[in-house]
């Protein structure tokens, strides 16, 4: 994915948002988990994006997403109960259903 760098003028809200996905594509995370908080930064994106979009908005949503990206970058580096859960899976690389 090309690096985004907001233009200067466009706002803290871009830099923020860019700042989020680099921290994103930085963190080495589960597939499932990474792809559910690529969704939820897509649909923050999207929100900003549309028409009539409020910012203060934006920027709890993006508030919100940041603290569960934590969170999980530290569960991740420390790995708590439910970073393990979602680890054991089916959808963990290498699961297989006999325990084996």
């Amino acid at each position: 994915m090309p690096d985004f760098a907001p233009s200067p003028e466009s706002g803290d809200l871009a830099s923020k948002l860019a700042e989020a996905r680099r921290r994103m594509a930085t963190l080495d995370l589960p597939r499932p988990l990474a792809a559910r908080l690529h969704r939820q930064f897509i649909a923050i994106c999207d929100a900003v994006k549309a028409p009539g979009a409020d910012e203060a908005s934006g920027e709890r949503r993006l508030a919100a997403f940041l603290a569960v990206l934590e969170r999980r970058a530290r569960g991740i580096q420390g790995t708590t109960g439910e970073q393990v859960h979602e680890q054991a899976g089916p959808n963990r690389r290498g699961f297989r259903p006999d325990g084996r």
